[in-house]
């Protein structure tokens, strides 16, 4: 007899009782599976003080054992930081901001033109022209920094982004919006923790955003899953380009110790280098002339490796990107 056969006449011989008690288990059994292959995003844990002059040590993060080739890095996460960037911290409560804003019609901006179409030679040229040179947005007072959550939400983008809309890279049960939030709230955390001041950012910038320092922070995909690693990029066009690759040059070298991850400057593309919040003269929502940015791709959601560290460490990562905007945050003149 086949085996369906046996399951059929068995099925029949059960009162209508045992049935459903028999389907039901099956039913949580299978929705229990379900569950456990794409576990949730850790939540971020409740923000503590932290003594002025040294960095937090992540808490123990909870995930399996990360691949096997994925290195540890070094140095533990923890330690003192340099006098130079404990200089800059305010002793005071971190103060709550409001990000600039300013008027900016709801207009549409047109498309650019495909490459090798009429037209397109000029217009690619146009854009990758360097905005105006402008003096450093250095005010004194309080350092002000903003945190931005790539792909959050782009829903409500006005008419001249409305080619942003969308959670952005996918894999494995994640997307990117939700990992570039967590990872924006955990850094903003830290830096609040020194007297920072930070706005946590959606996709849409405020008209005319200032700051002394401007990240965003976005999760990648590549259709090689074994591409991985994190790449860092300042504007191409801007209008402070020696104090952008400082922030830039911050950033990769504190990221890359303290998540033990490998840079892959080699697929920097032009989406990071013409990201649309550094264009002031294409967009009216972008950051004003002289604010200090660059855009983070942490990581690779379709890399097992890089996966975990976003996932299951996110406090590390976290950590990184905070380490690099404080050591930058140190190379401004605060003597006022």
């Amino acid at each position: 007899m086949r085996g369906s056969d046996k399951l059929w006449r068995y099925a029949n011989a059960l009162d209508p009782a045992r049935l459903f008690l028999v389907i039901s288990s099956s039913v949580m059994i299978l929705a229990v599976a379900a569950a456990s292959i794409v576990p949730p995003l850790p939540v971020r844990p409740k923000v503590t003080s932290t003594p002025a002059g040294r960095l937090p040590t992540p808490p123990v993060e909870s995930g399996q054992p990360p691949p096997q080739d994925h290195p540890e890095p070094e140095d533990g996460h923890g330690g003192e930081i340099s006098a130079g960037i404990a200089g800059i911290l305010n002793s005071s409560a971190p103060a709550s901001s409001t990000p600039a804003t300013g008027s900016c019609l709801d207009r549409e901006v047109p498309p650019l033109p495909e490459r090798g179409t009429p037209g397109a030679r000029e217009a690619w040229k146009a854009l990758k022209e360097p905005l105006p040179p402008a003096p450093v947005w250095n005010p004194p007072g309080p350092r002000h920094v903003g945190i931005q959550a790539g792909h959050w939400a782009s829903e409500e983008a006005p008419l001249e982004l409305e080619r942003i809309v969308g959670v952005g890279a996918s894999s494995s049960g994640y997307v990117e919006m939700d990992v570039t939030l967590d990872l924006a709230q955990r850094t903003a955390a830290i830096l609040q923790d020194y007297g920072v001041e930070v706005d946590v950012l959606p996709a849409i910038v405020p008209p005319g955003y200032t700051a002394h320092a401007f990240v965003a922070i976005h999760a990648d995909a590549y259709y090689d899953t074994t591409a991985r690693g994190f790449k860092v990029a300042r504007a191409g066009f801007s209008s402070i380009p020696d104090t952008d690759d400082v922030l830039a040059d911050n950033l990769n070298t504190q990221y890359e110790a303290t998540t033990g991850m490998r840079r892959d400057d080699e697929r920097i593309t032009s989406d990071m280098r013409y990201y649309y919040a550094f264009n002031s003269r294409r967009y009216c929502h972008a950051l004003a002339l002289g604010v200090p940015a660059a855009i983070i791709e942490t990581g690779y959601l379709t890399n097992a490796s890089d996966r975990y560290v976003l996932i299951s460490r996110p406090d590390t990562v976290a950590l990184g990107i905070a380490r690099g905007v404080l050591s930058f945050l140190s190379t401004l003149d605060h003597s006022e």
